[in-house]
């Protein structure tokens, strides 16, 4: 098999899963003027992210691909994404190539922007990757070339969207592990976390009309997954100034990441008024996370934002799709004195320091 041959098996198959576009032939199509010397060919994979394909002289190849949304403004993020893109197509083409630069960013005549890295292969420049969105699409481009330096801006810099634009997608938050991607609600913000709480824990803060929404990762928790719906339920009777007959049966969600997710929330009153308080937890490969949130807002807040997870750049496919199961059809009850007593503190007093936080808010 050719390099251009191998290498567009490879790209093709090594964009990770969660960023695949989901449909074939969503968007707005695309026309390209090859540059000379390159035509644009029909590739002999059939992918429904597969955009166009070029060939061109000596074995050079381009290929397009569309991708769900990313964060362009998290750079760390990006460049993961295209480190994990290159070590896909070395694992499936067995190539070594190696990248050659930092993460760089272009904007050309057309429009758009790219975020790109170059690779070499036996110590010679032989290849760049490039994300970028264009008229509301994002993409990720392949070059295979002796002189990508040359033909990477005069392909991008051809390139032009021919159809409808396409919606703008909702923006995307990560955690601060990149393990989570939240596609965020109309009007909601993911905001910085505080030293304080970042040693305590979270990894992730949203705040939108009427509710704030807090993740906290358990890195290091051994509770048995069988006691964490009573878990949730506990903290949410911890809380100063809830309504212990107002709290809810434990509420179960499929999220879109695959792992299960579990919450529920109870009325609290303070001197600020009445409000909700609610409790959450979710498995995730061999770790989880609890959620805490305030607000009345909060159990819809909550249901949109894990309702539309999807794996962030450092999440391994393979361990969240081996995430345990939580027991949801089973009867709960009380929480054992002698189980998750470390876990269930832990989570007491981050529930108290959250709600007396946010009392006068």
């Amino acid at each position: 098999m050719s390099l251009c041959a191998t290498v567009l098996a490879g790209c093709l198959a090594a964009v990770p899963a969660p960023l695949r576009a989901a449909e074939a032939g969503s968007g707005a199509p695309f026309a390209i003027d090859p540059p000379p010397g390159w035509t644009l060919v029909s590739a002999t994979e059939t992918d429904a992210s597969l955009v166009l394909a070029l060939r061109g002289p000596e074995k050079s190849s381009f290929v397009l691909t569309r991708i769900n949304p990313v964060g362009f403004e998290n750079r760390a993020a990006v460049r993961g994404l295209l480190a994990d893109v290159l070590s896909g197509i070395n694992l499936r083409t067995r190539l070594k190539f190696q990248a050659a630069s930092n993460l760089e960013t272009a904007t050309y005549g057309n429009g758009l922007t790219a975020h790109c890295i170059r690779a070499g292969l036996d110590g010679k420049p032989r290849l760049a990757l490039a994300v970028m969105e264009l008229n509301g699409a994002t993409m990720l481009g392949t070059l295979v070339s002796a002189v990508p330096d040359t033909m990477l801006p005069a392909i991008l810099g051809s390139l032009k969207a021919t159809g409808v634009p396409v919606p703008a997608a909702a923006p995307l938050a990560l955690s601060q592990d990149g393990q989570l991607s939240f596609r965020l609600p109309s009007g909601v913000r993911s905001r910085v976390l505080a030293p304080r709480e970042r040693r305590a824990g979270f990894v992730a803060a949203f705040a939108g009309p009427g509710a704030e929404v807090m993740v906290m990762k358990l890195a290091d928790d051994g509770t048995p997954v069988k006691d964490q719906p009573d878990i949730v339920k506990s903290t949410v009777r911890s809380v100063p100034g809830v309504e212990a007959r107002t709290l809810t049966p434990v509420k179960f969600l499929m999220t879109s990441a695959g792992p299960d997710f579990i919450y529920a929330w109870a009325r609290v009153s303070d001197a600020s008024g009445p409000s909700l308080f609610l409790a959450g937890y979710m498995p995730w490969a061999y770790w989880g996370y609890s959620i805490l949130a305030r607000g009345p807002a909060a159990p819809d807040l909550t249901a949109e934002l894990f309702g539309s997870l999807s794996l962030g750049p450092s999440a391994v496919p393979k361990l969240v799709a081996a995430s345990p199961r939580l027991p949801i059809t089973r009867r709960l009850s009380l929480l054992s004195p002698w189980t998750s007593t470390a876990t269930l503190v832990l989570l007491l007093a981050a529930a108290a320091w959250f709600w007396w936080r946010n009392r006068g808010n």
